[in-house]
């Protein structure tokens, strides 16, 4: 997996905020296709270097495609009236954009960001060249056991963690804050890291990769020479223990193949008097991650740098009482995220009841209650999927946007959506709250749905079919899923309607309970336009009702000019006619006025079926068939 990392080497306090001095560095992995934005702020970024005053709140964005890795400036927004005060620094250039391959980096003030994949793991460390003089190891459980000896500096280190778990909004946050914790409990250490055995590697593999590290700003000369040591690693997470190592510097300990970059490291510490040691504290909740706490003892006045294991007891001890706040958090920060995913999943408008459990199961119920209900289905997506067949993937996005649109539609005007079915969506309104408004509510969705679904995709494509009546809602099906659905007549109305949508070629097809109400409501059309289509019988059911077209008031069709009072008089004449069997007066009147109608079209359509006349049964009631194909 590709990761960046970051590189702050922070020099001095800038921006007039006091930053300690020292390299911080985190390194995360990329997600494909997903816009990621970099900067310091927190509130303003998905990934920061706060401690970069010279990166601006909200820098530039990522994005990386599996290949490249494409880095742009913030542009200037309403939010952002000025533009990032310093570039983008790529291949030596000041640059807006770049594209960044594996092994390469760009920079934005004191930081360096290079794209890593797990073979770019952290290189062998100096002291994995000699031997270790001292192991130290203990399970958490000991560690428990034990007493701090000095505990005063390791309590004032603590007061601090109460506001780190405040502010640790995310996992790499709270590394990074924790880390702090650990410098400030541990004075002798020189630097602190969050550790990661990378996902693909063996028992017989070395490599691993620095999450998050920070280097004490007074030894920040000397971090480029901090690398965790392979071989502490590995034995911390094999033995799943708390593990301390102190190694030699003497010549004649170090492996004389190891390299003269280690070589002369090591011989350097040896001729200062250091003597390096380091902690690695796995973490016992099954990830791949673990606490390393690195230093080197500086000789005393009487020219002595020997360390002892038992004096650096304290530090195991912090460093597993620090793990095991830091798998804590991670384990809230998981539930706070799944609930947020679960609360993404409810409807918008019962949101607000998921913080008191009793009364959410109590309104789950099935009850009966009056509901209006819209169904929304997209038409030949069959045939369009497969019209598009050699890019599934842009088929795929079209559709996508359709249902966010129809879904979308529904709960801005405060429904719920109970559903998909295949390319379609049924919203409904009523539940679990009623209200007089919510025949409007519905009307004004299925207008604004047919108004954003435009274009060559969807132009005239889409069907919706309102209706209102008796229905069971609340948690049907399984019961262990909280899954908010509908059951009764009037859903499968709903539809019937939507499908009598391609027949009638219009958009929006009402039952006569919502159009009565919106008659009532608005008698002169002056929010949206009513039309009688007719007395339909529809598929499947026995009772026929009188179905209305809903269309916007602005359009290309008669219903949406200025003369539409006056038609429609004559408009309602003719279907009156048609329900009473008086085709010869119908099929003439719709014939010279409405020849282009497509409703009418319909209707002349079922009257040729028999000649002009009505069957012997006739009862005013018909189904509408679309036209021959």
């Amino acid at each position: 997996m590709a990761e960046l990392e970051a590189l702050a080497e922070i020099k001095a306090a800038t921006g007039g905020t006091s930053v300690a001095p020292g390299q911080y560095t985190w390194r995360y992995p990329l997600p494909e296709n997903k816009v990621i934005r970099l900067g310091s702020d927190p509130g303003k970024a998905d990934w920061v270097v706060p401690e970069d005053k010279m990166i601006s709140r909200l820098h530039a964005t990522l994005e990386w495609n599996g290949t490249t890795l494409t880095v742009m400036r913030r542009a200037v927004t309403p939010d952002f009236p000025k533009p990032p005060q310093n570039h983008i620094w790529f291949r030596n250039n000041a640059v807006e954009k770049c594209e960044v391959r594996p092994g390469e980096w760009f920079v934005i003030g004191q930081t360096r960001f290079a794209l890593r994949g797990d073979q770019d793991a952290a290189p062998p460390a100096p002291v994995d060249a000699t031997i270790v003089q001292q192991k130290v190891e203990y399970t958490r459980a000991e560690l428990e056991n034990l007493t701090f000896s000095d505990p005063v500096t390791i309590l004032k280190a603590m007061e601090q963690i109460p506001n780190v778990l405040k502010m640790a909004v995310n996992e790499p946050r709270l590394f990074r804050q924790m880390l702090k914790v650990a410098l400030t409990g541990l004075p002798k250490a020189d630097a602190t890291a969050v550790v990661r055995i990378p996902p693909d590697s063996g028992p017989n593999d070395l490599r691993v990769a620095v999450v998050e590290q920070n280097v004490r700003g007074s030894q920040a000369a000397m971090a480029a020479d901090f690398v965790p040591s392979r071989k502490l690693v590995r034995q911390a997470f094999r033995e799943r223990k708390s593990c301390l190592h102190i190694w030699s510097t003497n010549p004649e300990d170090i492996d004389p193949t190891a390299g003269s970059d280690h070589t002369l490291t090591l011989g350097a510490m040896f001729q200062s008097g250091a003597t390096p040691w380091a902690v690695c504290t796995p973490f016992q909740d099954g990830s791949p991650f673990a606490l390393y706490v690195s230093g080197r003892a500086r000789p005393d006045a009487g020219g002595t740098a020997k360390v002892e294991s038992k004096s650096l007891l304290d530090y195991q001890k912090f460093a597993e009482v620090l793990v095991g706040l830091i798998e804590t958090t991670r384990r809230t920060l998981k539930v706070v995220r799944q609930n947020q995913l679960l609360q993404g999943a409810w409807p918008t408008s019962l949101r607000k009841y998921l913080d008191d459990p009793d009364k959410m199961e109590g309104m789950l119920k099935p009850r009966e209650t009056n509901v209006t209900v819209l169904f929304c289905d997209l038409r030949n997506y069959s045939g369009y999927a497969e019209e598009h067949g050699s890019d599934l993937m842009a088929a795929q996005r079209d559709i996508q946007f359709a249902l966010d649109t129809m879904s979308g539609g529904v709960t801005q005007k405060g429904g719920i959506v109970a559903g998909f079915r295949g390319d379609a969506v049924l919203g409904f309104w009523g539940w679990p709250d009623g209200g007089d408004a919510q025949i409007e509510a519905a009307m004004s969705a299925a207008l604004l749905i047919r108004e954003r679904l435009t274009g060559s995709m969807f132009q005239k494509r889409c069907g919706l079919g309102v209706t209102h009546g008796r229905a069971i809602a609340g948690r049907l099906g399984a019961h262990d899923l909280g899954v908010v659905d509908l059951y009764g007549p009037v859903v499968n109305l709903a539809f019937r309607l939507e499908e009598m949508t391609k027949a009638f070629g219009v958009g929006i097809v009402l039952n006569d309970t919502v159009a009565n109400k919106i008659m009532e409501r608005d008698p002169h059309g002056q929010t949206c336009r009513l039309r009688l289509l007719g007395l339909v019988r529809p598929r499947g059911m026995k009772v026929p009702l009188r179905a209305y077209e809903l269309s916007p008031t602005s359009g290309n069709t008669w219903l949406t000019g200025e003369w539409y009072q006056s038609q429609l008089a004559q408009w309602n004449e003719a279907v009156e006619w048609f329900i009473a069997g008086e085709w010869a007066s119908a099929r003439e009147r719709l014939g010279d006025l409405f020849e282009s109608d497509p409703v009418a079209q319909c209707l002349i359509r079922h009257m040729d079926k028999t000649r002009g006349k009505p069957p012997p049964d006739w009862d005013g009631a018909f189904l509408p068939t679309p036209p021959p194909t």
